[in-house]
């Protein structure tokens, strides 16, 4: 696996000072965390399929969301 390389705003805010109660919800929610591996091969290519869900004539914009699960299996 290859780490991503952060820029220094990226590693203030990941590092960044939070209470305790706060920083042990957060060491947990990194142990559970899980990519699914579709998923992570398109970061990796550093393309993400979507699906953009905006109506046509919205100038300017495309609201969306990123293709998961059986929906990436069936345009992959």
């Amino acid at each position: 696996r290859h780490e991503a390389k952060l820029t220094p705003e990226e590693e203030e805010v990941l590092n960044k000072k939070r209470s305790k109660r706060t920083q042990k919800k957060y060491d947990e929610r990194k142990k559970t965390a899980k990519i699914s591996p579709l998923l992570e091969d398109q970061f990796q290519q550093g393309k993400l399929l979507a699906c953009i869900a905006s109506r046509p004539g919205q100038c300017g914009r495309a609201d969306g969301y990123l293709l998961e699960g059986k929906e990436l299996e069936f345009y992959l």
